[in-house]
């Protein structure tokens, strides 16, 4: 009995052997069977991003039209109602044995160059990367992603649990929030400007060429005056300000 189970073993694993040599032998362009498209929609006030893995690169640009390119092993879902755009993952089930490098997959959100009411966006492991992007609010949440905000302008709502935050502000406003459980935070402030840091945090510290030095322990960083206050609050992280 011993030798005939093994017997059945060894004939299996030639036949997955062989199937995987033919499949890598017949590997074309045709076979990359993946889940992607290029679309338009209209000016849409509000947009909502729900993901779980997908990398997402929000994208300022000289069009009239929102653009949303995409490459995942999921097709995604596109709902359009109230002024507003949403995009979450379908759940359909795409087969694809030949997928590429998951590092090639990734949401890319062109937006016109406008001022836009409410942008959200949420993903699981998916990084979050937006350029200078005009919205009354601006809310990011990962749970081990990392967001990186270039030129912000915008009321930021960024939230990470183990993720790192990288926020460059051109211009800051007011009751901005930046939390992270247990990555590290990492801001810039425009020259000159006058902002108060309310940096709150457990077991962190804050570092600053800015103000004296290094600081353990909750406190509050005032810049020139101090006039537009907001809150970073990192609980086991180092909070940088530059």
């Amino acid at each position: 009995m011993e030798r005939i189970v093994n017997r059945m073993l060894a004939v299996t694993f030639v036949c997955a052997a062989v199937f995987g040599l033919i499949a890598f032998l017949l590997r074309n362009t045709n076979h990359d069977i993946v889940a992607r498209d290029d679309l338009e929609f209209e000016l849409y006030e509000y947009i909502d991003v729900d993901l779980q893995r997908l990398d997402v690169t929000v994208i300022p640009y000289d069009g009239e039209s929102i653009r949303v390119t995409y490459k995942n092993d999921l097709p995604l879902s596109f709902e359009i109602g109230d002024n507003r755009l949403s995009i979450t993952e379908s759940a359909d089930f795409v087969v694809s044995l030949f997928a590429g490098s998951e590092s090639e997959f990734g949401l890319y959100l062109y937006l016109p160059r406008r001022s836009f009411r409410d942008i959200k966006i949420i993903t699981g492991l998916g990084d979050v990367k937006i350029g200078r992007v005009d919205s009354r609010e601006l809310s990011v949440l990962t749970e081990s992603g990392d967001i990186l905000c270039e030129d912000m302008v915008s009321l930021g709502r960024l939230t990470t649990t183990s993720g790192y935050i990288k926020v460059n502000f051109e211009y800051v406003i007011s009751e901005t929030e930046i939390l992270s459980r247990r990555g590290d935070v990492d801001i810039s402030l425009p020259p000159e400007s006058s902002v108060s840091v309310d940096f709150q945090t457990d077991t962190g510290e804050c570092h600053t060429d800015l103000w004296s030095g290094q600081v353990y322990g909750s406190r509050v960083y005032s810049f020139n005056g101090g006039e537009t206050r907001i809150t970073a609050s990192v609980e086991r992280g180092t909070l940088t300000i530059v």
